[in-house]
């Protein structure tokens, strides 16, 4: 279902996209500044390291093109199908902070708040409601889903490489060295369970409003 109001999708895309990079900027820049330079750019890989802050970075990307409404970036954020997928990654990052992480813990500044309203909270909330009122219906089908995944697995399976090599984990959930490998399977398939009933809902969400949208056009 798009709406019609272009105002409305630009203001939601706006408000994205600053959310995601306000909170990222405080993020990264508390990582620079307490490190030598000749570290930042392994700090830059650790940052983006975290499914959090690369899936905002991405959604960051994605409004920018979106807005710009031209260029390769556009064409491929354009899709609904692609929109969709994003907005279930952040919406993901909502969820698993919240329900999974146990919220924000030890924040020592008033100033770090504000990542964990903004990209922790604020961002996933936006990726819902831009996905129910500005993506087109009519794209997604009950296969998308299941190639959703490939982005949470890639990203999985590059911890478990990395884990190893590096001596950590960013998340207990991925732990190796914490749970083992069965528990990581464990949590895993939980985790694509709860990822494949969300993303089923927004499936057949996208064909009750499009066959609804068919019916009122139809009747006009």
């Amino acid at each position: 279902m798009a709406i019609e109001n272009g105002n409305e999708r630009r203001i939601l895309l706006w408000s994205m996209l600053l959310s995601s990079l306000v909170g990222l900027s405080i993020w990264y820049i508390r990582r620079l500044v307490n490190a030598p330079v000749n570290e930042w750019f392994a700090e830059t890989v650790v940052m983006f390291s975290f499914y959090t802050n690369l899936t905002n970075l991405i959604i960051v990307v994605m409004a920018a093109a979106l807005l710009a409404g031209k260029g390769r970036l556009y064409r491929w954020f354009n899709s609904p199908v692609m929109q969709s997928a994003w907005c279930l990654y952040i919406a993901f990052v909502g969820i698993g902070f919240w329900f999974i992480l146990g919220g924000p813990q030890n924040i020592s500044s008033w100033l770090f708040w504000i990542p964990e309203i903004t990209a922790h909270t604020l961002s996933p909330i936006l990726g819902v409601v831009f996905w129910y009122r500005c993506v087109e219906r009519g794209d997604v089908n009950g296969r998308h889903p299941f190639i959703w995944l490939v982005y949470p697995l890639a990203y999985l399976f590059y911890w478990l490489i990395r884990g190893p090599l590096v001596g950590y984990y960013p998340y207990f959930f991925v732990d190796v060295n914490r749970l083992g490998y069965g528990g990581v399977a464990l949590w895993s398939g939980a985790l694509i369970v709860v990822f494949l009933i969300l993303g089923s809902i927004m499936w057949r969400v996208d064909v009750r409003q499009a066959n609804k949208q068919v019916r009122v056009s139809a009747a006009d």
